[in-house]
């Protein structure tokens, strides 16, 4: 009788340890350069618990605006982040003599480190270096799940979303600079690839249009982010303007 009984107990606490024992895995980061007047960019993390810096992240001639990179694992932990000159083979200097800052990464997780800000101009630039975290499953046939973050310096809160038949359909209401709506369900044609997706962002309350783009690298089941980028009244490469890109993978398209 001791037998019966011991035998189902040991298997069922023999389970509760590999379930326990587990150790949570490195989260999955990618950075995002949405800086509009900073050059091409490279990025140097540091754990708490190392002296020194090692190489930068990105590699080769690292990140132009705006962009994001792909995903590195790496440790949970509070990480100093320096950002420093694209192609540059060290972590030595900083771009523009910057200090670091301070960030910390979650086990288990994908994740994305948005460096924001101006190093230039009127006011008072400086730079927001915030990790937000990413979902990368696949969505139910038939929807794409969508949020939208606001990377641009001196903007108003906006409302960001669909237009459709010339009607504005806002997925994401009064999103303030450095800050992430939750994602929402958008449905498309079911099984449909690379759909044409009008997006718009405006701001909230006046609807004072900050940019509309139409976009083709979205599928109907595909997770993304809508970066509302750019800096107010300027034109060319910091214009307002929208990038939207996978959470996972690298497929980024700016409009306009």
């Amino acid at each position: 009788m001791s037998r019966l009984f011991l035998a189902p107990f040991f298997l069922a606490v023999v389970l509760a340890l590999a379930c326990d024992s587990g150790t949570p895995g490195p989260g999955q980061l990618r950075i995002a350069h949405l800086i509009p007047d900073a050059p091409a960019i490279d990025v140097c993390l540091k754990p708490d618990s190392a002296a020194a810096f090692g190489t930068p992240l990105i590699g080769g001639a690292g990140l132009s605006y705006p962009s994001l990179s792909a995903r590195t694992a790496f440790d949970a932990g509070t990480y100093s982040v320096r950002i420093v000159q694209g192609g540059a083979t060290s972590c030595a200097g900083s771009l523009n003599g910057l200090g670091d800052v301070s960030a910390v990464l979650a086990a288990d997780l994908p994740q994305t480190l948005v460096l924001t800000g101006r190093l230039t101009g009127s006011g008072s630039p400086s730079l927001n270096v915030k990790v937000f975290q990413d979902r990368i499953a696949a969505s139910p046939g038939g929807s794409v799940s969508l949020r939208a973050l606001n990377a641009a310096p001196g903007s108003n809160p906006q409302d960001v979303g669909v237009l459709a038949s010339q009607l504005f359909q806002p997925f994401a209401t009064n999103v303030g600079y450095g800050s992430v709506s939750e994602y929402q369900s958008i449905s498309i044609t079911p099984g449909s690839t690379n759909v044409t997706a009008s997006l718009a962002s405006g701001d909230t309350g006046s609807q004072a249009l900050w940019a509309a783009g139409t976009f083709n690298n979205v599928s109907d089941t595909g997770v993304y982010t809508l970066y509302v980028i750019g800096v107010p009244g300027q034109t060319g490469t910091p214009r307002p303007s929208l990038l939207l890109c996978s959470d996972s993978s690298v497929n980024c398209a700016q409009s306009p």
